[in-house]
């Protein structure tokens, strides 16, 4: 009879200690969200405010710091040149990302730590000295101005976050299906194509979203790099900063929060939606049934 009794109460123990746990890590995780995104709301609802000091919580609401937002030709373009920028650098990454990862993945290279440390090394090296050299470096071949500086320069800094997600994704992939579509007569641009591209494919675009988020909000780097005529808009902001106090920048950093937010759902939708459970596909029109 002690003995039931025992292991009951060890049973109910074990399950309150388990609610316990949930429920503190449940607490936990809300003080968390709640203290990365209180600042976001108190940038959004300063964007309301009605005067054009900082004073928070904000005398009265009123709209009109997105109209005047709206107003300033400056913050398009900076946009529109940022996005391009973005794109570009975020597609030459990719290219060059893919099959250095591919190789990186596949192969033992003799220098592949080497190889691998020094794709990796702009993560750990400062940005502002990245700009510093990028900018000697511009300034001797007499490049400085455009856009190409721009996306060369933020080609390396997003390269090592393609890099390091690819990797992953094709170190975790089935070599045997490789195999069987080589033996179903698949050559290795069909076996690229058809079998490895489907199965990472979540990794791609998520690799690519992340790499246009740094790129987009890239500044130490970029201002060293830029005129007058092909500021990004992180730059037109900090200009803007500097002359004037008003809510136009929050109002202008609530627009790019939701933009953020919106890639960032894509990418949890992306990552949770495509179904990889097919990874042989089809090879030139005809299903495998090995």
């Amino acid at each position: 009879m002690n003995t039931i009794r025992r292991e009951r109460y060890l049973e109910s123990y074990e399950e309150r200690s388990e609610i316990f746990r949930t429920a503190l890590l449940r607490a936990t995780l809300a003080f968390g969200t709640g203290f990365i995104l209180l600042p976001l709301m108190i940038v959004a609802i300063y964007s309301f405010s009605e005067v054009a000091y900082g004073i928070f919580p904000p005398p009265g609401f009123s709209t009109k710091w997105y109209a005047h937002l709206f107003a300033q030709a400056t913050f398009r373009g900076a946009f529109f040149r940022s996005v391009g920028i973005g794109i570009s650098a975020t597609t030459i990454a990719l290219l060059v990302g893919f099959p250095t990862s591919l190789a990186l993945a596949r192969t033992r290279l003799a220098a592949g730590n080497f190889l691998r440390a020094f794709i990796l090394s702009p993560i750990v090296i400062p940005k502002i000295v990245l700009g510093v050299g990028w900018f000697i470096f511009f300034a001797r071949i007499s490049l400085i101005g455009g856009w190409i500086p721009l996306i060369l320069a933020h080609t390396v800094i997003v390269l090592p976050f393609v890099v390091a997600i690819l990797t992953a994704n094709l170190s975790g992939l089935d070599p045997t299906i490789e195999e069987a579509a080589q033996d179903l007569g698949a050559g290795f641009v069909k076996v690229l194509w058809y079998v490895i591209l489907p199965q990472i494919k979540s990794g791609v675009i998520i690799s690519a979203l992340l790499a246009f988020i740094v790129s987009f909000d890239q500044v130490e780097s970029s201002i060293f790099l830029v005129r007058g005529e092909n500021n990004t808009l992180p730059i037109e902001m900090f200009l803007y900063m500097e002359k004037w106090q008003d809510p136009t920048i929050a109002a202008l950093s609530t627009l790019l929060i939701g933009f953020a937010a919106v890639i960032t759902c894509a990418t949890v939708a992306i990552s949770r939606g495509i179904d990889l459970s097919n990874l042989l596909p089809t090879l030139g029109g005809k299903k495998s049934t090995r």
